[in-house]
Parts: structure tokens; C-alpha cells; sequence
């Protein structure tokens, strides 16, 4: 399978809705009710266009499989601690490409794009009670940190 990585371009949009859609629901397969609040289907429409406003909050690469959209990765950089990190936001490969080499050729990709900015970091989130999630990240080398709690709030 050749996997072909691109940038996400708006035309992408209604699919990246789909597939933030998807993972919700894999999700919630994996826990019932694993979000204190259900997104709503405007609220996936206003996420899948991130990437392309004026100021954009991140960046979306789109892999593709015989010219099929086969999952997304959503990125942006800032710092983690006080290293210049990359900060992976979203990770997604439909279930008929995984393990295939998607997930993986999406991580090399932000890797590099991510020395190419000086980063010396990547990071991201994964839940806990996503196994194959988790052990997919420990395949590419990652280590778990368990020393921070993530904190959110409204605005």
C-alpha cells in the first residue's frame, strides 16, 4: 500500500467532519459517554475548518490510499516545558488502513516537519483506555508521562 501525504485543503473539510465523527464514535465503543458533552454536528463542522481560517489554529495532513482519504493528523507547534515542541492534536486512520503504515507514515511526516521548525519535541495525548492507540505510540518509540495532569476550562 503507498501511502501519499498532503496538506488538507478546505475542499477536505466535509470529510474531516466524517472522520471526526468516527472517532467519536470508536470512542465511545471504547466507553460509554467518554465526553462530558456530546458534540453536535456544527460543532464537527467548525473543528474540521481549523486549518483553514485567516489564523489558522493548526495545520492537517491528509493520507491517502488509491487516491481515498484514509485519515487525518492535525498539528500545531508552540513549547512543551521549554523545548520547542510540535504538538500533535489529532490522530485518525480509518479502521480498513490500520496497520497498513498510515499512522506511522503520518508520524515521520510531522517529524519532519518538525525539525524542519526546530523542534526538538513531539507530543501529544492518547486515553488511557485506548490500548491499541497507546501501544501503536510505543511501536514509533514514545514514552508515556504520567507526571502531568491536563487541565481545561471553558472560555
Amino acid at each position: 500500500m503507498r501511502v501519499i501525504i498532503r496538506p488538507a485543503t478546505p475542499a477536505d473539510r466535509p470529510e474531516l467532519a466524517r472522520m471526526l465523527r468516527e472517532v467519536l464514535d470508536y470512542f465511545e465503543a471504547l466507553a460509554p459517554d467518554p465526553l462530558a458533552e456530546q458534540p453536535t454536528a456544527d460543532d464537527l463542522w467548525a473543528t474540521s475548518g481549523l486549518s483553514f481560517t485567516d489564523n489558522p489554529v493548526c495545520a492537517t495532513l491528509i493520507p491517502e490510499v488509491d487516491g481515498r482519504i484514509a485519515g487525518y493528523l492535525a498539528y500545531h507547534f508552540g513549547v512543551w516545558e521549554i523545548y520547542a515542541a510540535l504538538f500533535v492534536a489529532g490522530l485518525y486512520v480509518r479502521p480498513e488502513y490500520q496497520r497498513g503504515g498510515v499512522g506511522r507514515a503520518l508520524m515521520d511526516e510531522v517529524r519532519v516537519l518538525a525539525r524542519a521548525r526546530g523542534a526538538t519535541r513531539m507530543t501529544w495525548e492518547v486515553w488511557r483506555l485506548n490500548p491499541r492507540a497507546i501501544a501503536f505510540y510505543e511501536s514509533l518509540g514514545a514514552e508515556g508521562y504520567d507526571d502531568n495532569l491536563r487541565m481545561a476550562m471553558k472560555i
